[in-house]
């Protein structure tokens, strides 16, 4: 399972230090004690940062930088990972209109807050989870679609189909590979042929769970109980 990667990028190494203790504070009030399912990481100039974008999910990024600064680096960011939250942090209240031209998730004042962090945090994970993509094949055509977009995947024949609000994709794979590659935080497995995505259930009764688009499937006995936890988490966490 693919960890939440969050990057701070500052050229004032103490500075980073301290974020980064923030941060972790943040993240174990919010998520617990458990470092299962993040990873920071520190880079002391923007074009380090650039080199490891890729799978960046958040970004805490100061704009008062040499060299190339937070705002030349944003737009960079949005280029090559869209996906990228950018938490902007600046001192320099007169930055804040140029800031808002890149689209950054969050606008911050240095020396940063840990409530502003936790709440930063919390508003990018309820983007970000299930954000990243997966390939998929329609009618031989490749598609990238996003994780938080499947209702749910049904094994079949030896392939994975994957069912979205308006289309039927496949993948040539068993259900168990996919699971590996899918945000375990946004699925459950309910039964042997079933992952379900949590986020686009409207309601669960007596084992079975009505989906958003009016379909229903039924949970086995054998995975109910990981179920309703996962269930449970996923709304404590990511859902409302």
């Amino acid at each position: 399972m693919k960890k939440t990667i969050i990057g701070i990028c500052d050229d004032e190494p103490q500075i980073c230090i301290l974020i980064q203790n923030k941060i972790l504070a943040a993240l174990n009030k919010l998520y617990g004690d458990d470092d299962e399912f993040f990873e920071i990481k520190i880079y002391g100039t923007a074009k380090e940062l650039l080199d490891n974008i890729e799978d960046m999910d958040i970004v805490f990024l100061d704009i008062e930088m040499p060299e190339m600064d937070g705002l030349e680096a944003g737009k960079e960011i949005l280029n090559k990972n869209s996906n990228c939250r950018i938490i902007m942090a600046t001192s320099n209240d007169k930055r804040y209109g140029e800031a808002f031209r890149i689209n950054a998730h969050r606008y911050l004042n240095k020396p940063l807050k840990e409530e502003e962090i936790e709440e930063a945090i919390s508003s990018s994970m309820e983007k970000a989870v299930g954000g990243s993509t997966i390939e998929v094949y329609l009618n031989r055509i490749k598609y990238n679609i996003a994780q938080n977009e499947i209702f749910y995947l049904r094994a079949y024949n030896g392939y994975v189909e994957v069912y979205t609000a308006n289309n039927v994709f496949t993948k040539n794979v068993s259900l168990e590979k996919m699971e590996e590659e899918l945000d375990c935080r946004l699925f459950s497995r309910i039964h042997r042929q079933y992952l379900v995505g949590l986020k686009h259930i409207s309601r669960v009764n007596k084992g079975v769970i009505q989906l958003k688009n009016g379909e229903e499937l039924k949970i086995s006995r054998r995975n109910l109980q990981k179920f309703e936890k996962d269930y449970v988490e996923y709304d404590l966490h990511y859902g409302g």
